[in-house]
């Protein structure tokens, strides 16, 4: 029966906490900032989907009807999970606001989790450890950079990516500090993976941190156990990674170059001034930590002075990468002169992520055990302070009307001369092949038809539907096709396969050298490594339930 009790109380404090951060959701602008990239991957994802490309590699009706690829770039959970809704009726926007709420759940649970992981064996009472995950996963849910990504920046991927964190290094623990076979380390990897993939090359250089400072715990088993777990997340994931490689290696792109991908201007501009750690500006992003959590973190001399961390050195790590995370977004800090793997990183105040990630868990730990009692008074009054501070929030968050009314953003929004360097379904246009981009003017006038680039070569019958079209053409020469170029497309003349290369626009061509009429079939297939990392990915999973199932009945039996 207190079991019961217990898990009540937790389902209640992470779903008030979750919807007390969600109430501005409620009027937001959702096509804001990234919003409108979202919606409008929400909707050519689908439209793919009911055609019948179920990955939905490239989206059809984007760049004029030329296509345009996010999926085979960025990573696809979020272009996929919030669809559910969809199931229900709700619109686009509506799903993704949804999604983002349920996503504030899940992470205030991978959190509250991660930190009953630490305190199992600690020589607390269960209330005390209660308290102190409840509190773990309510600040986690409520921390202001968490919120910067769900109202100001719209950064759905980023705020996904706060799931999963927890995820890896409690199975991190698992593994090393208690000994256990355990897959949340592989369910984690795969999460991050799928959600945001430079926060997971991010993440990655992390958790090598953790492993070096507990190197002496990891014995033969322990290495069994995280290779198992990182082969299974790769092998799960597969399908989304191989055909990024594949594409790295097809053609240049824009999103694999350095000088697209990284302005240093913006790098400068976007760094966090120090007072922001304690207070929020007008027309900013909330980068402050909250007063509970400097208050808490002020707790670390109590704690050592009383010596009431057991596990020194993991604590000592968390709070160090902490405060450094959070140190390296300042504005004395020169991020755009540091080695280019780190400007990847786009924005320095990215860091602070991770730094909510490490100090959430140490501010826990010292007001639970600070203490000789923490219960559920304490508890409330830290939150309660905390959400009266996080109000002043929403005068930077955008509560204007939608720019566009969904069924525009169905239609499509042309590419035009007018358009710019950034656009609504395109972002900054980062996926197109480096050729296109250099010549998106090429994009705005170009005709939907098959053009003759050299030669001699007559077509007829040209008919084009989706990503499929067919044509009848003889003579020798170049034909340039209404499609952007991305690895997956194929062509049969005469039923026999003919190589697609890509133009000097950046667009799918083929070359022929045949007087007679030729029946031409163009369309979308995947390539080979595509359909067999998707059979990896599926085998993979079809397995772990299988093993899993299988475990839990052998644990029952």
């Amino acid at each position: 029966m207190k079991i019961k009790k217990d898990n009540l109380i937790v389902f209640i404090f992470i779903l008030i906490s979750s919807l007390f951060i969600s109430i501005p959701l409620i009027k937001l602008n959702i096509q804001y900032d990234d919003g409108i990239q979202h919606v409008i991957r929400l909707i050519e994802t689908m439209r793919e989907i009911k055609s019948g490309n179920i990955l939905a590699e490239v989206m059809q009706n984007l760049c004029n009807g030329f296509g345009y690829s996010w999926n085979l770039f960025y990573s696809p959970l979020t272009a996929f999970a919030p669809l559910i809704f969809r199931i229900f009726g709700f619109s686009y926007g509506t799903c993704l606001k949804l999604f983002m709420f349920f996503i504030s759940i899940f992470s205030g649970y991978s959190m509250y989790f991660f930190m009953k992981k630490i305190l199992k064996n600690k020589s607390i009472d269960e209330g005390r450890k209660n308290a102190i995950s409840i509190l773990a996963a309510s600040l986690y849910i409520m921390a202001p950079y968490r919120l910067t990504d769900m109202y100001m920046r719209i950064a759905v991927a980023e705020l996904t990516s706060f799931v999963f964190i927890p995820i890896i290094f409690n199975g991190l623990y698992t593994i090393i500090n208690q000994k256990q076979k355990s897959l949340i380390l592989a369910f984690g990897v795969s999460g991050l993976i799928l959600s945001h993939t430079l926060i997971a090359f991010y993440t990655a250089i992390f958790c090598v941190i953790y492993l070096l400072v507990n190197i002496k715990e990891i014995k033969k088993t322990e290495l069994i156990e995280l290779i198992k777990n990182i082969a299974i997340s790769l092998l799960a994931t597969s399908f989304y990674w191989v055909p990024l490689i594949e594409s790295r290696f097809a053609t240049n792109y824009e999103v694999f170059n350095q000088a697209h991908m990284v302005r240093e201007d913006a790098l400068s501009i976007l760094k966090v001034e120090p007072i922001e750690l304690f207070i929020i500006k007008d027309n900013r992003l909330a980068y402050f930590l909250g007063i509970p959590v400097i208050v808490g973190l002020i707790f670390t001399i109590l704690m050592i002075k009383n010596k009431k961390i057991s596990d020194r050195k993991n604590y000592y790590l968390f709070l160090i990468l902490g405060i450094i995370c959070a140190t390296l977004t300042l504005d004395f800090i020169p991020f755009e002169k540091f080695p280019g793997f780190m400007k990847m990183m786009q924005f320095s105040f990215r860091l602070l992520e991770f730094s909510t990630f490490f100090i959430t868990v140490i501010v826990s730990l010292n007001y639970g055990l600070a203490f000789n009692k923490f219960s559920l008074f304490p508890l409330i009054v830290i939150l309660c302070v905390m959400a009266d501070l996080l109000i002043p929030i929403t005068r930077n968050i955008n509560f204007n009307e939608e720019y566009y009314n969904e069924q525009a953003l169905i239609q499509g929004i042309p590419v035009t001369e007018g358009t710019g360097r950034v656009h609504a379904g395109c972002a900054s246009f980062e996926y197109l092949p480096s050729k296109a981009f250099n010549n998106r003017s090429y994009i705005e006038s170009r005709g939907d038809i098959a053009i003759v680039l050299d030669g001699d070569v007559e077509i007829s019958d040209f008919e084009k539907n989706g990503l499929t079209c067919t044509f009848k053409a003889k003579g020798n020469g170049t034909i340039e096709l209404p499609y952007i170029y991305y690895i997956g497309y194929s062509a049969k003349v005469d039923n026999e396969n003919f190589d697609v290369t890509e133009s000097e626009n950046g667009f799918c061509q083929i070359k022929l050298n045949n007087e007679h009429l030729q029946e031409i079939k163009f369309n979308y297939r995947g390539t080979i490594a595509m359909k067999t990392s998707l059979f990896v990915s599926i085998l993979t999973v079809t397995l772990l339930i299988v093993i899993i199932i299988i475990g839990r009945y052998e644990t029952i039996k």
